[in-house]
């Protein structure tokens, strides 16, 4: 009888779905820690352990500046200005370039991976002082050739030797000096010459230059006390670079016989007021890869909403006089047209006419 049901107990096993039979074992399989087929004590060919899931951050979400204050009993705090650095065309990647792990939720703070007594022999886990200085000396010592400790670090009681990075890069601790245009000599036939107008892509156009060099580090161009780098592109990386914007034109629109005019908004038969000319064309005309043409001349297309109440004339390069700044502007602009000469007849004679006699101080 006991023969009998110890048979029956061993064949009741046997019929269990293979995923009940195996529950006394790990609930993944082998190879979420072992890499290779048959691990061994000696050489059991462990993985990595995986990390919690990391997330991706915002610029937005870290603060302006960052003051490390880890070694204050020597030296004076560091002023690190996190905002300034994050915005930088080599931080092309985001928060990961300086941040590459990061847990959900805020912002995980350096020192809880690298603590500050760790061994200086792992070099996978570094301390807080050697992730600081890998961090920083990265790109540092290629702008400025100069890895002393006072560069950063000042002495107790000491004043600080170097300004601080309050300027946008391109200021003076750049020494960049951007070219206004740039000409190349091809081998087209349908035009050897090419004309780029660098200073109106960046400052009219609005294009970033990291849009052009993604692939080049700071150094090549803001190397410090060096003359800025001429920046050697192939034929392929160049097309590849301006058909970003451009892919829609020919190739006898770039490629001339001589070198090209730079744009004029007078050509376009709206020549530019003062109070336009500092303006990047993207602030009337949208994105820099399809301009559009705007709705209308009208100030009210751009300018909601409008009133005259809180409008500074000296935006236009004119300020107007005490007798002149309470006056209606329909007064001198009649049936409220902007886009021609102001009126003077409604409270003066014809002897008063503009732009001969001016409502106030014309500005520079």
């Amino acid at each position: 009888m006991k023969t009998y049901l110890v048979l029956i107990l061993v064949l009741l096993w046997t019929m269990l779905p293979p995923t009940e039979a195996k529950q006394a074992g790990p609930a993944n399989g082998c190879g979420e820690c072992h890499a290779c087929s048959t691990p061994t004590e000696k050489d059991p060919c462990l993985r990595g352990c995986p990390r919690p899931r990391t997330t991706q951050k915002e610029l937005g979400m870290g603060p302006d500046e960052i003051v490390i204050n880890e070694i204050e009993s020597e030296y004076e705090p560091v002023h690190f200005a996190h905002r300034l650095h994050a915005g930088m065309t080599a931080m092309d990647r985001g928060c990961q370039d300086c941040h590459h792990f990061q847990e959900v939720g805020g912002i995980t703070a350096c020192k809880n991976c690298h603590p500050a007594d760790a061994a200086d022999e792992n070099l996978e886990q570094p301390s807080l002082k050697g992730a600081y200085h890998r961090q920083c000396l990265g790109c540092h010592q290629d702008w400025s050739h100069d890895t002393a400790c006072e560069i950063c670090h000042v002495k107790k009681g000491q004043e600080p030797t170097m300004s601080r990075m309050s300027q946008s890069p391109g200021s003076k601790l750049a020494g960049l000096v951007e070219p206004e245009k740039k000409v190349w000599n091809s081998t087209y036939g349908g035009g050897t010459v090419v004309t780029l107008f660098h200073r109106n892509h960046t400052e009219k156009y609005g294009v970033s230059c990291a849009s052009c060099h993604h692939a080049e580090g700071c150094a090549v161009c803001h190397a410090k006390e060096q003359k800025t780098a001429e920046i050697r592109h192939s034929e392929e990386a160049l097309h590849s670079i301006c058909n970003t914007c451009h892919a829609e034109m020919s190739c006898d629109q770039c490629h001339l016989k001589q070198e090209a005019q730079a744009f004029s908004h007078s050509r376009t038969g709206w020549p530019l007021k003062s109070y336009h000319e500092r303006l990047s064309c993207r602030r009337c005309h949208g994105s820099p890869t399809h301009f559009t043409k705007p709705a209308s001349g009208e100030c009210s297309t751009c300018h909601k909403p409008w009133d005259p109440k809180t409008f500074k004339h000296e935006h236009t390069g004119l300020a107007l006089s005490e007798t002149h700044a309470d006056t209606d502007c329909a007064e001198c602009h009649v049936g409220g047209n902007y886009a021609v000469a102001p009126t003077c007849n409604s409270c003066h004679d014809e002897d008063t006419a503009f732009p001969a006699a001016l409502p106030g101080k014309k500005l520079k």
